[in-house]
C-alpha cells in the first residue's frame, strides 16, 4: 500500500484517531497539571513561535501579519522562542496565549490529558486551535555528497538544529527507531538559531542537516546551492512507527525541494497551534474566523499553510474535546 502523500494538494485529512497512541516524549513537561484559568491581559494573541530562520518563526510571523491586515488590528502577536518545549513551558505558566508545537510533543500531551478521562474534564487544560502542517522528516547533504542513506552519515557532522526544538526530537526518535543515538553515533551539532543551521553545511563546516516539511527555510538555503535529500529505507519505516507509534508514514513528493527526484518515503508528524488553559472563547474565535479568511492568501505566502484549514485542524485531534470549544 503507497504511503500517505500529505503534502500534495488537496492535502487529505491527517490519520484517523486511532491512530493516535500514547507515547511519552515530552513527559517531564506533560505530567505537569496545567492550571484551568490563567489571567492575561486583552489584546493581541501572544502565539510562541521558534529561533529566527526556524520554520515555525516563518509561519507564525506570516500568519501574524496577514491575520492583522485581515482584521484591521494587532490581533496576533508573534513572539520568538526557543521552539517546543519552551512553548509549552510558556503556555503552561500563561505567559503565551497559544504555541506552534511539534506534532508529536503536541499529541502526546493530548493524548495523556485524553487518556485521563475527558468525561470528567480531567485533561491537560490545552486545546487545540488550529493545525498547521505535516513535518516529514528528512536529512539534506550537498548534491556532491557519498551519502546515500542516514546510516552512512555515522560518525560525521551532523547539524540537528536547536537542542530544544521539535525538530531534535523528532530526529531523536526517527534515529532511536533504527538503532541509532544522535548524540552518541553521529557528531551531533546544535545551535542557538535555526538560521545558523544552513549556514555551517554550506561553509563545509558540517556535512548533512537534519529538518523536516514543506518550505523549511534551512533546506530551501541548501537546495538553492544543490543538495540531495535522505529519509529512511522503506524498510525501515515499521520499525520507527513500531517505536514510536505516535509518529505517521509521510511521502515527500518529487520536486518538493530541488535534489529530490523520486518520491521520498519518511515518518513526521501534523504540527499544531495549541491553545493555553481558559483562553476565552471570544480571542479565540476571533483568530479561528481571521485565519480562515486569510486562508488563501496564507497558502499563496507558504505553500504548506494550505493545509492549515478547518477541515483538517477537526481531523487532527484524538478527540473532539481537545478542540478549543471555538472550534466545536
Amino acid at each position: 500500500m503507497p504511503l500517505p502523500d500529505l503534502l500534495a494538494r488537496p492535502h487529505p485529512a491527517p490519520a484517523p484517531a486511532t491512530a493516535w497512541r500514547r507515547r511519552s516524549v515530552l513527559a517531564a513537561l506533560s505530567a505537569l497539571a496545567w492550571p484551568c484559568g490563567a489571567a492575561a491581559a486583552e489584546g493581541p494573541l501572544r502565539l510562541g513561535t521558534s529561533t529566527a530562520g526556524g520554520g515555525f518563526a516563518l509561519y507564525g510571523e506570516t500568519l501574524e501579519r496577514l491575520v492583522n491586515q485581515h482584521a484591521g488590528r494587532p490581533l496576533v502577536q508573534a513572539r520568538r522562542t526557543r521552539g517546543t518545549a519552551e512553548n509549552l513551558a510558556l503556555l503552561r505558566s500563561g505567559d503565551l496565549d497559544a504555541a506552534l508545537v511539534q506534532g508529536t510533543a503536541a499529541s502526546d500531551v493530548l493524548q495523556q490529558g485524553a487518556a485521563s478521562g475527558l468525561e470528567q474534564g480531567a485533561a491537560s487544560g490545552l486545546r487545540v486551535l488550529w493545525a498547521m502542517y505535516p513535518s516529514p522528516g528528512m536529512l539534506a547533504v550537498p548534491a556532491a555528497s557519498a551519502a546515500r542513506r542516514l546510516e552512512d552519515l555515522k560518525g560525521r557532522r551532523v547539524v540537528f538544529g536547536v537542542r530544544a526544538s521539535g525538530l531534535v526530537t523528532l530526529a531523536r526518535q526517527v534515529f532511536d527507531g533504527l538503532g541509532l543515538d544522535i548524540d552518541r553515533d553521529f557528531d551531533a551539532v546544535y545551535v542557538t538559531e535555526a538560521a545558523e543551521s544552513p549556514r555551517l553545511v554550506l561553509a563545509g563546516a558540517a556535512e548533512a542537516l537534519w529538518g523536516a516539511g514543506e518550505g523549511w527555510p534551512g533546506f530551501v538555503a541548501l537546495a538553492q546551492a544543490g543538495a540531495r535529500f535522505l529519509g529512511p529505507a522503506p524498510a525501515q519505516l515499521p520499525q520507527i512507527l513500531a517505536r514510536y507509534p505516535l509518529l505517521q508514514a509521510m511521502t515527500v513528493p518529487a520536486g518538493l525541494y530541488p535534489g529530490i527526484d523520486a518520491p521520498l518515503a519518511t515518518v513526521g508528524s501534523v504540527n499544531l497551534i495549541l491553545a493555553r488553559a481558559g483562553l476565552d472563547d471570544a480571542r479565540a474565535a476571533a483568530f479561528v474566523q481571521a485565519a480562515q479568511a486569510v486562508g488563501p492568501a496564507f497558502a499563496a505566502a507558504l505553500p504548506q499553510a494550505a493545509f492549515s484549514t478547518l477541515a483538517n485542524t477537526r481531523a487532527s485531534v484524538p478527540a473532539a474535546e481537545l478542540l478549543h470549544p471555538a472550534l466545536r
